[in-house]
């Protein structure tokens, strides 16, 4: 008995969503980071948030310079940027649009695969097996990329069963991500493979990526910052500069399990169409390698290439056996952000979790505390007084780094910031006899005697040093 269509749309959209799920619980954003940036700005240099700052520079002013060198490639990457700023959206739903491209990708690839007769274990074993990848990681992990969407982009010029959706792709994706240009000929020759008696139109999306082309490359350099045009991209960097294990590594990353798919598309291909599918791969395969800092990342461009190797897998036992291996390596193999000048695990959630109780040590206030105090023993009282203001925002209790900060600013006679410091030394630390003490010494030099008078508790008249200040009071 089939399933009635309303009920077959709701098990695919309750599938996405399982799915979608398993693969965040295993592969788990660093939602401490992403707090700890939201409450802490000064925090933003850490690579998981790193983009997101200018991301949110371009969602402010559509267009401007970055000030991020590091990030000035994603100049002109307006789509979303543009949409966060005319709707406009708070900065967490803006950063959720990321997520929401990861479940509409695995809903797109189960509506695939559903529609090619795919049992619903198949099916769900397919698309854990394609989420668990690196468009999926770095769209949920790292705030400011979109590459879900890019990943969607490429998936409807494979697939999409009518043109509208193909055309809508190639007006809008190379905004989101200029490899989609590079990427676009590969995955319409995998349209041209998996629906062989409907040949793709090409003439309008031709069109539309030859407009952009000659936008980007002829119109916008004239506008654009240093390092935003094609040639200051490419002179900036060596891409390719990093031993073989991290490439090998970093192309393993892009999509893990899904690599299956590629080889299966290959091999079920004959004569020129299968030369012609492995040279293509191996190609753009290279030149994303050579085009980007981040390794894993530019594997995206061939997951059309492996949904289309799964997709035209025989149905037979070894597909099943097949599917299952894949998606269990999947979620139990260790993950990685792979870059060409470093690697970054990619934890489960409860590890994430318990980083909200024990952050990484750059994001401890010990660390910026101790800093300081080593600043101000060089001389330094600038870049001391400035890890002491990190050092306090980052603090569950500011009590040690803003007695700190007051006594370096009662050295330079700055007596009201320091009675504010000494002041919120007082309140956190409340029995701490120092806090009452310094708090008064800066009172009586800013010339307020008598508060100055309201030392707590009384019994601290006993200590020696607080009886020589009190009788010093006195005999004002």
């Amino acid at each position: 008995m089939e399933t009635s269509p309303s009920r077959e749309r709701l098990f695919r959209w309750l599938l996405a969503l399982g799915c979608f799920t398993l693969v965040l619980v295993c592969f788990s954003p660093a939602w401490s980071a992403f707090s700890l940036w939201s409450r802490v700005p000064e925090m933003g240099f850490q690579i998981e948030v790193r983009r997101g700052v200018s991301v949110l520079e371009q969602v402010a002013h559509p267009g401007n310079a970055l000030t991020d060198p590091l990030h000035r490639a994603i100049q002109w990457r307006l789509l979303f940027p543009l949409i966060g700023h005319l709707l406009p959206l708070p900065p967490a739903a803006f950063f959720a649009l990321a997520h929401l491209g990861c479940l509409l990708v695995i809903a797109y690839l189960i509506t695939l695969f559903r529609r090619a007769r795919f049992t619903w274990a198949d099916t769900a074993f397919t698309a854990v097996t394609l989420g668990a990848a690196s468009w999926f990681f770095t769209s949920t992990g790292w705030l400011g990329y979109f590459d879900s969407w890019l990943a969607l982009a490429l998936l409807a010029v494979a697939f999409a069963p009518t043109r509208w959706p193909v055309s809508t792709a190639c007006l809008l994706a190379p905004w989101i991500d200029e490899r989609f240009v590079i990427a676009a000929p590969l995955a319409f020759y995998c349209r041209s493979v998996f629906q062989p008696t409907k040949p793709p139109a090409l003439l309008v999306p031709a069109a539309l990526l030859v407009v952009f082309l000659i936008i980007r490359l002829s119109v916008l350099p004239h506008y654009s910052a240093a390092g935003a045009t094609v040639a200051g991209y490419f002179g900036g960097k060596d891409y390719l500069d990093a031993p073989l294990s991290r490439i090998a590594l970093g192309m393993w990353e892009g999509l893990r399990g899904g690599w299956i798919g590629v080889a299966l598309a290959v091999m079920a291909l004959r004569g020129p169409r299968r030369v012609a599918l492995g040279l293509a791969t191996l190609a753009l395969l290279a030149v994303g390698l050579a085009t980007a800092q981040d390794y894993s990342r530019s594997m995206t461009m061939l997951l059309p290439v492996a949904a289309l190797g799964l997709l035209l897998a025989p149905v037979a036992p070894w597909r099943r056996i097949l599917l299952r291996c894949c998606a269990g390596a999947a979620l139990l193999l260790p993950a990685h952000h792979v870059m060409n000048d470093a690697v970054r695990p990619i934890f489960y959630l409860h590890h994430e979790i318990a980083a909200f109780e024990n952050p990484p040590p750059g994001a401890h206030s010990d660390f910026y505390e101790l800093r300081a105090i080593h600043a101000m023993e060089q001389g330094d009282f600038v870049s001391a007084e400035s890890d002491l203001d990190l050092a306090i925002k980052l603090a569950a209790n500011p009590a040690s780094p803003a007695k700190q900060r007051g006594i370096l600013r009662a050295s330079q006679g700055r007596w009201g910031d320091a009675l504010r410091d000494f002041s919120t030394l007082a309140k956190h630390d409340p029995k701490n006899p120092d806090a009452w003490f310094m708090r008064a010494q800066a009172q009586l030099a800013l010339g307020q005697p008598a508060a100055a008078r309201t030392l707590a508790p009384a019994e601290w008249i006993t200590r020696p040093d607080v009886a020589c200040f009190v009788a010093k009071l006195n005999a004002r």
